[in-house]
């Protein structure tokens, strides 16, 4: 088994402020033909480092594993079909997968021979807890019931208690990948700087950076992508002036451009040329700030916000398209025995084309807990987060300060855009809407 201190990737990059947990998972691992314990879970916020250090660490040690993104296994019968691509491509064609106990025949198949510990890693592990309970407690003890070396690893945004329910009563080791604090990202984003500036500019540079967006995102790649973009336009007037120049200059002629930029932190989808030209425009015209600024094609975003704010962002949209009167209809279960009662169709108007209604805290709140389909308490993460999608300008506050006691809102999401957030956690929006049912 090859060295890997966790000084750097395989590419030569570096990998900072996750010394203990990289040697927490080796030592979990031991010898490749040892039998580890059963299953691992990895948790942590999200760009906290978790799949990137358990990917490196299966490269460089080159040990035999499976990587199975529960994102992009839709269903079970999806994530089958992967597991025996990858075991075993020849038979991908030949055999079929229909249930737990034909898995379990498959791997002991396969992987009975094996001398090395095969590790079958689960990525966005908290799709599993939406897709089978029964799944995910066959899952995380896979080398019990099998008898092979095999081990399960669950990288996930929520704690191992979380995915807990009467069936799952098998606890994995678990580790957890705590947030960079604000030092640690400057250190992390001056890595990138460029050749021929000095370390200290850039990291200056980096500092700027950090204290502006760092109470919208904590999100690595976003951070770096955004002080790549502007740090051409920060040094401008290094290009035009023989002196050196103070840094609050600097900062002085990017914050235009970087309060701009707040509005589309979420939003990288766009290039660096043509973020440019938009600014540029911007600046030229006078344009201000739209409300909401986001289009049908930001959807890869969806995947960046965590767990539970993907859930109220769609608790804030249904409670902005849909009438009030209409929530015991969507998010009351077990309602009993309803008299069907005919409804006048021509006296409801369309409210996608009327807009967002204001909703109060309380109503998204309770059609959060409707959905969200496990006791969740209210906390102060929660209340956070709804904090942040008001910052992202998903959601807008309404209200004035006077109603603190009853704070409003709306939503300012697209339909598109909640669409693709309700497939990411297995809703479907257009069921829960009065308007297109």
């Amino acid at each position: 088994m090859d060295d890997f201190s966790g000084a750097s990737m395989m590419d030569g990059t570096k990998i900072l402020f996750r010394d203990k947990e990289i040697s927490f998972i080796k030592r979990f691992m031991g010898p490749s033909c040892s039998f580890p314990y059963p299953s691992l879970s990895v948790y942590g916020h999200t760009t906290t480092g978790k799949t990137l250090i358990v990917s490196e660490i299966m490269k460089t040690l080159n040990v035999p594993y499976i990587w199975i993104n529960c994102h992009e296994s839709f269903n079970v019968q999806s994530m089958f079909v992967n597991i025996i691509q990858l075991i075993s491509p020849e038979d991908t064609d030949k055999r079929k997968i229909s249930n737990v106990h034909e898995l379990l025949n498959f791997l002991q198949q396969k992987l009975k021979d094996a001398d090395e510990t095969t590790y079958l890693i689960f990525d966005n592990a908290e799709v599993l807890m939406k897709e089978d309970p029964f799944l995910l407690s066959v899952l995380v003890k896979l080398q019990i019931l099998t008898k092979i070396n095999i081990c399960s690893i669950f990288i996930s945004e929520l704690p191992w208690r979380e995915f807990k329910s009467q069936i799952i009563s098998f606890d994995p080791i678990s580790i957890y990948f705590k947030e960079y604090s604000k030092e640690q990202l400057v250190d992390i984003l001056s890595l990138d700087c460029y050749p021929g500036i000095t370390e200290a500019f850039y990291r200056s540079y980096a500092s700027v950076i950090i204290k502006i967006f760092y109470f919208l995102t904590t999100n690595i790649n976003e951070l770096r992508h955004v002080a790549r973009l502007h740090f051409e336009k920060y040094c401008e007037p290094l290009k035009d002036s023989d002196e050196e120049m103070s840094n609050f200059k600097l900062w002085r002629h990017i914050e235009p451009i970087l309060k701009e930029a707040m509005n589309s932190v979420y939003l990288q989808e766009i290039s660096c040329s043509k973020w440019k030209d938009y600014c540029n425009k911007n600046i030229e015209n006078n344009v201000e700030n739209k409300t909401s600024i986001l289009t049908a094609e930001k959807f890869w975003v969806t995947k960046e916000l965590p767990f539970y704010s993907k859930f109220l962002l769609l608790a804030a949209y249904f409670a902005s398209y849909n009438p009030p009167k209409t929530d015991f209809k969507h998010f009351v279960k077990n309602q009993g025995k309803q008299t069907k009662k005919k409804i006048s169709k021509k006296s409801e108007k369309n409210r996608h084309l009327m807009g967002p209604k204001p909703f109060t805290l309380d109503r998204m709140m309770s059609i959060f807990f409707s959905i969200v389909g496990e006791k969740v308490l209210p906390s102060a993460l929660i209340f956070s987060q709804i904090s942040s999608l008001v910052n992202m300008r998903l959601m807008s506050h309404v209200s004035t300060d006077e109603r603190l006691d009853c704070p409003k809102y709306k939503c300012l999401a697209e339909l598109d855009l909640v669409t693709k957030i309700g497939k990411t956690v297995n809703i479907d929006v257009m069921g829960y809407l009065d308007d297109f049912i």
